[in-house]
């Protein structure tokens, strides 16, 4: 039998390259998920120091959230809103609601942002 060389090494070279590329889309995703998880982190860190006092842990409000008349997080009204109004709610304050503009990154409204939306899905 007549082994052809020069056909051994192309599929050499195309399995060994599908070999690394499958090796690259594995390590991006595992570290998309662990930049997603990272983002779940800091959303849920920032809610509960700066958010949960008047909107409750659950997003539903506390009695003095409540009282201030602070919004249920998870309701419909809330959820169907942009990102964009609800990062600026956040950034410049509304009614009783405070400016966290001092407060949050830019980074940190928007992991809120994600944290607010999982809230309704609870």
């Amino acid at each position: 039998m007549k082994v052809d060389m020069a056909r051994i090494r192309v599929l050499g070279t195309l399995g060994a390259g599908l070999v690394i590329g499958a090796l690259l889309l594995v390590s991006s995703t595992s570290g998309a998920t662990g930049n997603k998880q990272a983002a779940n982190d800091t959303g849920r860190a920032a809610f509960k120091g700066n958010c949960a006092s008047c909107h409750g842990a659950d997003g539903a409000g506390t009695p003095l959230g409540r009282s201030l008349q602070a919004p249920d997080l998870r309701s419909a009204e809330v959820q169907r809103k942009s990102d964009g109004d609800l990062a600026q709610t956040i950034t410049d304050g509304r009614g009783d609601m405070p400016s966290f503009k001092r407060t949050l990154s830019a980074e940190q409204v928007h992991a809120v942002i994600d944290y607010i939306r999982k809230l309704a899905t609870n």
